[in-house]
Formats: C-alpha cells, structure tokens, sequence
C-alpha cells in the first residue's frame, strides 16, 4: 500500500505543489511590478540619507552612522565599482539601464527583500542597499506554507487511498480464489467505490463461469445415467434374445433393441445439439416471414403428432408480427421441442402465439394439459429434468428439449419462462430483445 501510496503522490501531489509555489511567485511577482514606483520613491528617500552621512565631511565616522541606520531600518549598505553592478546576472537589462542612467535599479534578493542600487553622483561608484526588513524570514514563511499545503495534500491522498487499496485487496484475494477453483466467490467490493464496475463484471464472469461448469457437470452425470438405462437394456435384449429358440420372442427382442437404439440416437442427436448452441458463433438476426414460419412449424408439429398417434388440435392465434429479426435454425428447433412438449401434455388443443411491441420478441406456446407446479418451473430447464420423480419414458423425450430452449433464448439475448396458460394448462414462451434499427 505504501508503495501505491507514494507512486501517486510523487505523480500528483509534487507537481501540485510545484504549481502552488509557482502561482505564489508569480503573485509576489506581479504585486512588485504593481507597487514598482513607490518602491523606488522609498528606496530613493534611504539612497538621499546615506548619500548625505557618506557625503558630510564634518561626521568623520561615517561609517558608524550608516551601521546605526542599519539597525533601525533593517537595511545593509554596501559601496561597489560600478562594473561589479552591472555584471549583477540577477538585475534586469531594463534596471541596468536605469542604473547607468542614475536612477534606483532593484532586484529581488534571495531569502526574501530587495536589493537596489543607484550611482553615487559624479563618481563610478554604485551605493547598494539590501532591504531585508519584514523579509526576512520570507523563505521560512514560505517553507512553512509549502509543508503544510504538502501535509494535508498527503492526508487526503491516504484517505483516498486506503479504501481504494482496501478494494484492491479484496478483488485480488477474489481472483486468486477463482484461480485456485473456488467459483463460488464473489468479490465483496461497496457500489461506492471506484473499483464497483470493475468488481461487477468480475462477479458476473465468475457467476457465468460457476454456471457452466454446473451445467457440464450436471451435463455429464445426466449422459452418464440417461446412456446407462438404455444401454442396459440392450446388453439385457441381447443376452435373451441369444438364448431364446423362439422366433417370435427374437423378434419382440430385436423391436425392444431397435427401440433402446433409437432412444440414444435421440439422446446424441440432442446433445449435439445443445453442444452447437454453446459453440455458436456470434448472434446475427435476420429478418423472417411470420406466417409462413409459424406455419412450417405447426406442419412439423402435425407430422411428428401423426406418427405418434396423437389427435391434438394446433392453431396459431392472432395475427402477430408480420416479421421477426432471430435465427430461423435455431428458433425453429426449439420452438419444435416447445410444442413438441404442448403436445405430449395437451389434452386436445395447443396454441402458438407470437408478440412483437418495440422493444421484446415473444413467442408463446399453451396447452390445455395438467400444467407445471410452480416450484418445479426453474429445474426442469436444466438438461435431462423430468416432471416425474422416477424419470420414465412413458411420455417419450430424453430430458433435453426446455434445455435447447433456454440455449437458444440465451444465444438470442432473451429468457425462456414457464408459466400457466389461458387454457388451463402450461405456457412456455421465448422472448429476446429487438435489435436496433
């Protein structure tokens, strides 16, 4: 922390303080410039009276009387060549002039005060007079001022500071938990603070990442129980139909294998493609007809429903949108597993809505079935979740079909939710945001 500390106030506060320094020479500068005259009218009444006291041949110590006019007006007198004077590198060339022309020239003095000079008459002497006066301690004012301005400039700095290095502290011991696999952890940062955004979009990396690695764990303890069962039940077919002599068992037993392998030729095909979802590329919508989606839709849906022996009644209600922006590959398959599912629960009527207002897509499937119980909604979008506690087939599917949808209304920016329908059954709908023109 002390190092961060002193990085930031050699690079803000040093150039903070440079810049108050200068603005208060500038300043004493600038009152100089503005008080010049009087200056020099008061410096030529002192130049008069040591001028007389050098000058009076009837005061022998001379001498003494310029040292008593030092101690009572805090002034030292000097007498110089007039070459020494004006190669002075401190004094101006406009007070050089001045000096040449046997006027008061002045200088400032370092330590604080003046310094003026003015030619003795009729001679190439210069009478220098130093003015320390009230001055005198000036480098010490401003030695004072200066670390004050620097002490408190280096408080407010600390006080910044601590909590910034506070937050830094908890968003690196965040991450090195993230780096030893703890994904779980949130970095635990005020909304206050300046490192806030930063924190957020670390919380919500980890959050996404803590999601899908639940989400291929749970994936793979799902493939390993879904593949198990139907394997199982191949390896129990082959055994019997080998030591079966009757034809007619033999072939209930080759039906009951073809079965077992068209069930995990769903299984992989349904994990393809949920695969391919979380493999996509990036989203690009294109503009699609309405009806003649929906329709196709509903066509496929009548065709799988005949094949299975199923009499469900399909309409699309009202009108909707006359087009959508979505990915017709994709959106098209999960709104088939969508009725695919209204379907198999229906008791004889589905309906397939699409909405569009200025902002939100939605599509909507209803059925007229038993419905959904609240508390199971949220897991049954997980892949291989079934309403039934014992996971059987009887109702057909392997588990996968809401989870394609939930990957594809989140490849599309959107949310997949479980609801109830008008109809008294279930409501499935897919919304996504519109993209803008």
């Amino acid at each position: 922390m002390f190092r961060l500390f002193l990085r930031l106030y050699l690079l803000l506060m040093l150039p903070a303080a440079a810049a108050f320094l200068f603005f208060m020479y500038l300043t004493d500068q600038v009152m100089a410039q503005l008080h010049a005259e009087q200056q020099r009218q008061r410096a030529g009444v002192a130049f008069d009276r040591a001028e007389r006291v050098i000058g009076d041949t009837r005061v022998p110590d001379w001498q003494g009387r310029l040292h008593e006019i030092e101690q009572t007006f805090r002034v030292e007198h000097q007498i110089i060549p007039m070459e020494r004077a004006l190669g002075d590198f401190f004094m101006s060339a406009s007070e050089k002039e001045r000096l040449r022309a046997g006027d008061v020239a002045f200088r400032d003095r370092p330590g604080g005060g003046a310094v003026y000079e003015r030619r003795i008459r009729d001679s190439d002497r210069v009478l220098r007079i130093e003015w320390v006066g009230t001055y005198e301690y000036l480098r010490l004012y401003y030695t004072i001022i200066v670390a004050f301005v620097l002490t408190g400039l280096a408080l407010i700095l600390w006080q910044w500071t601590k909590p910034l290095w506070r937050d830094l502290e908890r968003l690196r011991a965040a991450t090195a938990r993230v780096g030893s696999g703890d994904f779980a952890v949130r970095a635990d940062v005020p909304s206050s603070s300046l490192l806030s955004p930063i924190a957020a979009a670390f919380n919500t990396m980890a959050s996404r990442v803590e999601g899908l690695l639940r989400s291929h764990r749970d994936l793979e303890h799902g493939v390993a129980h879904e593949l198990r069962t139907p394997l199982a039940q191949l390896k129990f077919d082959i055994e019997l139909a080998r030591g079966s002599g009757d034809a007619a068992d033999r072939e209930a037993r080759f039906d009951s294998m073809e079965r077992d392998v068209a069930e995990l030729d769903d299984l992989v095909s349904e994990l393809l493609v949920l695969a391919h979802l979380r493999e996509a590329p990036p989203y690009r919508p294109v503009e699609v007809q309405v009806p003649a989606f929906l329709q196709d839709v509903v066509r496929r849906s009548n065709d799988e429903m005949r094949s299975l022996g199923h009499e469900v009644a399909i309409e699309v209600r009202g009108d909707g949108p006359p087009t959508i922006g979505c990915d017709p590959k994709y959106l098209s398959r999960a709104l088939a597993n969508m009725m695919r599912n209204a379907v198999r629960h229906a008791r004889s009527r589905v309906v397939l809505t699409a909405e569009r207002d200025a902002t939100t897509t939605t599509i909507s499937v209803d059925d007229d079935g038993p419905g959904i119980p609240r508390e199971e909604r949220e897991r049954l979008l997980e892949p291989f979740a079934r309403l039934d506690a014992s996971r059987a087939r009887d109702v057909g599917g392997v588990g996968l079909g809401l989870a394609i949808v939930k990957s594809v209304a989140e490849w599309h920016g959107g949310t997949v939710r479980l609801g109830d329908s008008p109809l008294g059954g279930a409501r499935v709908s897919l919304s996504w945001k519109n993209e803008k023109a």
